[in-house]
């Protein structure tokens, strides 16, 4: 294995100095200057938090797009991450995604860090995102940015396999009215109403949304021959109750008194309604309620009811030589709970169980951006953040009501710093740290560093090392009980069980290329990485709680390839492979981890088993006379053990395919529109996603949007 690695190591490393010297050879005569390089790149600002053309970026990143959006046809913000290489979306529930991005594969996919325009919704208490309860639609995003990579010198803690960062549209893009509804199979049943002015001071949009769908599959109706082709069919025995519904609304304005100052305000609220717990698939009359007599925990159907929002208001102050300060605070309120009956060794229990939990958070950040020589630019700046934790459980038992209720409140604070500087014209060094206060008093140092080398008018070359921490979830310190908590939730069965608890540590280091070749409009992305975590928190299960001693190493290799052959066409090509290393068996021959190997024997650790080694997708989108646009998606993964699931729900190689054929139209005045029809995995081929019962059918709905 250490052989095919270095031989794949260094045939990918040897084609990008090869591809690059052939480069800077056909370039020799050209003469570079300072502003003519890279400047048909896309600029990205989350990588550095400075402004930079992405060949000047720290970090490998991908970027999605308002047309890449559009094109993919997708109706979920997670779905969209498909289109990053190396990223894994999956989904336990209907209404409840898991992304990763070179992790091991479990239900919370903890060391992501996501930011929507620059504030955390990465919240306890399990370090998760509610993706199902975020206050804003797809049609709200203007694109995209992930950082593909540790970026815990640019976002701190938590963010060391890498950063999504949602920036939604400016209060400026929205000058008018629009409606939209969405209608298919599966339930899937959506409605919005967009509006927005624009003034001289002050410019405004707002949106008001409702989602609804009825999650996956039913498998009492699964049409045979999809039944007959599902790898692991004889397992199905149970529906997941995954509907979900949710009702939403955001607001951002603009105001702008002067060319100097600028103010930014954001509210939004979101009501979301999932239905969680299982379903017998053969129910009868004794069992009235469909509940599991097999279910260990008692999960029964019933709904988890979320309600989220946020507020957020940044100044702006452009200073002398375009220098800035940028002054933020934001506050995120989530409340949810359950209600549900439970089965319990036999007999039904007459009283219901109920949980609730809610988390809040505030925080200020200031960040100064100045120039202080005309070769280097600096940001630099502080933040202070507060969490609050509140959850409560009273659960019935045959001789008696167990009542729990637990507090956490927490300051973490950090500081930052990150300097872009131009020694020479075709080289860039990016440096940058931060240092910060966990809840838990750890202090976390996170450096990085990168060069890029411009060898030639278009193309560069990328070296870079950082250094990253993720703080242990306050599920991880205070461990809970399945049977005390058989629900959605989560409720401490005791405190502090983990008081020793440490930051899990990862050491990154990347090669890059980054190439543009006008002749053909193509653009070429390769990175090599190699990422070491040490630290690793997991379940052990001699000492009944979570501890530190995972060790992973993740090498390998990431590709993009996108090439525009006409103004009307584009195809976007994203490719990944992965080799994985852990101690999970050593930990498990010792007793010590509560997971088992993984199954089939091909795989010889855990961690190796839940993480695809190949994966990619492809994405082609077409622009068509009298307002016919036409797009495909092509999706793949390898096959993969999730490392907190059985092996009944192995997930076999998977492919999907999903296409988009819309037409725009337009009358004489302002009113104009679009019809769209999308078809998500067209060929139906039976793939099941994360859980066996999870049937990804073929889904087929049309949207029609109207502006004037």
């Amino acid at each position: 294995m250490k052989k095919i690695l270095k031989i794949i190591m260094s045939l990918a490393c040897g084609g990008t100095l090869l591809a690059a010297a052939a480069a800077a050879a056909a370039a020799a005569a050209e003469v570079p200057d300072e502003l003519g390089y890279f400047q048909e790149f896309p600029v990205v600002l989350s990588a550095s938090r400075l402004l930079q053309p992405l060949s000047e970026a720290p970090n490998a990143m991908t970027v999605i797009d308002r047309d890449m959006i559009a094109a993919s046809g997708s109706r979920t913000i997670t779905d969209l991450l498909k289109l990053v290489p190396g990223m894994y979306v999956s989904y336990y529930k209907g209404s409840q995604p898991i992304v990763s991005y070179h992790g091991t594969t479990d239900q919370y996919a903890r060391r992501m860090q996501v930011l929507i325009d620059g504030r955390s919704v990465y919240l306890p208490p399990l370090s998760a995102v509610g993706w199902a309860d975020l206050p804003i639609t797809v049609d709200d995003i203007e694109r995209i940015e992930v950082i593909r990579g540790p970026a815990a010198a640019s976002h701190g803690a938590n963010s060391t396999q890498g950063v999504i960062s949602i920036t939604t549209r400016d209060a400026t893009a929205v000058n008018g009215k629009q409606l939209a509804y969405t209608h298919g199979t599966q339930g899937i049943n959506d409605a919005s109403v967009r509006f927005g002015g624009n003034g001289e001071v002050y410019d405004y949009r707002m949106t008001l949304a409702y989602t609804a769908d009825n999650g996956y599959a039913d498998l009492h109706k699964l049409p045979r021959k999809v039944a007959a082709t599902l790898p692991n069919q004889n397992s199905l025995l149970r529906n997941n109750n995954d509907s979900n519904q949710a009702r939403l609304l955001n607001y951002r304005a603009n105001f702008h008194p002067g060319s100097r100052d600028s103010f930014d305000l954001q509210f939004g609220f979101n009501r979301d309604v999932q239905g969680v717990g299982f379903v017998d698939k053969n129910p009868s009359a004794v069992n009235p309620l469909n509940l599991n007599p097999s279910s260990t925990n008692g999960n029964t159907p019933h709904d988890l009811v979320a309600n989220s929002g946020y507020a957020q208001f940044d100044w702006i102050r452009v200073l002398e030589n375009e220098d800035e300060l940028r002054l933020r605070y934001y506050h995120l309120q989530r409340n949810q709970h359950e209600t549900f009956n439970v089965y319990l060794s036999g007999n039904f229990i007459p009283d219901p169980l109920r949980q609730t939990a809610r988390a809040g958070r505030d925080e200020i950040e200031v960040q100064h951006t100045l120039s202080p020589m005309a070769d280097n630019r600096l940001v630099y700046g502080a933040a202070w953040r507060q969490d609050r934790i509140n959850a409560q459980l009273q659960a019935p038992f045959p001789v008696a009501v167990i009542a729990r209720d637990f507090n956490l409140r927490s300051d973490e604070w950090r500081v930052f710093a990150h300097d872009e500087w131009r020694p020479l014209d075709a080289l860039l060094v990016n440096a940058g740290a931060m240092y910060e206060r966990d809840r838990m008093d750890n202090a976390n140092f996170s450096p990085r560093a990168a060069l890029n080398l411009h060898v030639a008018r278009h193309h560069t070359l990328r070296a870079g090392v950082s250094l990253a921490y993720r703080t242990p979830a306050v599920v991880e310190e205070f461990t809970p009980s399945p049977l005390e908590a058989p629900g959605d939730l989560w409720v401490p069965a005791r405190f502090a069980t983990a008081p020793d608890l440490k930051p899990e540590r990862m050491f990154s280091r990347e090669l890059g290329y980054l190439g543009e070749f006008p002749e053909w409009n193509g653009v070429i992305d390769l990175r090599l990485f190699s990422d070491q975590l040490r630290n690793g928190i997991y379940a052990s299960k001699l000492s009944q709680k979570f501890i530190n001693g995972a060790a992973i190493q993740v090498r390998g290799f990431e590709l993009t390839f996108k090439i525009k052959p006409d103004r009307d066409g584009e195809l976007v090509l994203n490719a990944a492979h992965i080799l994985a290393r852990s101690n999970s068996a050593q930990l498990f021959a010792t007793g010590e981890s509560a997971f088992r190997p993984v199954e089939p024997a091909k795989f010889n650790d855990l961690t190796t088993g839940s993480i695809p080694r190949n994966s990619g997708s492809v994405l082609y989108s077409r622009r068509m006379r009298d307002g016919w646009s036409v797009s495909g998606a092509f999706y793949y993964q390898d096959g993969l053990q999730p490392f907190d699931r059985p092996q009944v729900d192995f997930q076999h190689a998977q492919h999907r395919t999903d296409v988009r054929v819309a037409k725009t139209f337009h009358d004489s005045g302002d009113l104009h529109g679009e019809v769209a029809l999308v078809v998500q995995n067209l060929f139906d081929s039976g793939l099941t996603e994360y859980v066996a019962n999870n049937v990804f059918e073929r889904r087929v709905f049309a949207t029609l949007a109207v502006r004037w």
